[in-house]
């Protein structure tokens, strides 16, 4: 699988599919968090990951990994929690199965640990996640639900949310400032029809 991998609702992934290379990601405890919960990652976005937070504990911000690959069946869950918590408005924010990019073990929803405690309730205007948003791509992540783009991802913006890429790809989308994957896939993939989800 091709770490560019277009996934969203014309792009749906198999059922039965599990990507390679998953490995266990770490936890950072804090008195929210204990390592019992198993979380993975696609290993070299799990690399990079290790390397963003590195310089980002360098930099006084210091972020975990929240929420990494889902199977195909605990994003239908999630789903139907959704419905039944907050109504139609859960398919805004939350993916149906086959359609969610954590099922390809390259995306993450990352937290903050702000004065020793586990932060997962945060928008743009935290310094930490200005500061995420502006070097992710160093790493090979983008930010994969950007602002004032819903009608192309087809989903609300989602400040926690990266997405591994690869350096060449995450370089080349912030030096020309292409803000959605489904944009990046348009120029690279002339042809290809699935790409965008606005609907003219």
């Amino acid at each position: 699988m091709n770490k560019d991998v277009l996934v969203n609702r014309f792009n749906p992934l198999e059922k039965e599919f599990i990507p390679e290379n998953l490995v266990k990601v770490k936890l950072i405890e804090t008195p929210k968090l204990k390592d019992n919960m198993l979380t993975f990652l696609d290993e070299e976005a799990y690399q990079m990951f290790l390397l963003f937070r590195l310089e980002g504990l360098y930099n006084g911000v210091n972020m975990i990994v929240d929420s990494g690959y889902r199977p195909y069946e605990y994003q239908k869950y999630i789903l139907n929690y959704n419905l039944l918590k907050k109504g139609l408005s859960a398919y805004k924010t939350v993916a149906l199965p086959g359609q969610s990019e954590h099922q390809t073990g390259l995306a993450l929803d990352f937290a903050l640990i702000i004065n020793n405690m586990y932060v997962d309730n945060f928008d743009d205007s935290f310094n930490e996640v200005q500061w995420i948003h502006n070097n992710a791509y160093k790493y090979g992540f983008i930010l994969r639900y950007p602002k004032g783009k819903e009608d192309i991802t087809g989903f609300s913006y989602e400040c926690w949310h990266l997405r591994y890429v690869g350096k060449d790809v995450s370089y080349i989308m912030h030096n020309e400032n292409i803000l959605t994957l489904e944009e990046y896939h348009l120029i690279k993939y002339k042809n290809n029809k699935k790409v965008l989800v606005k609907q003219k």
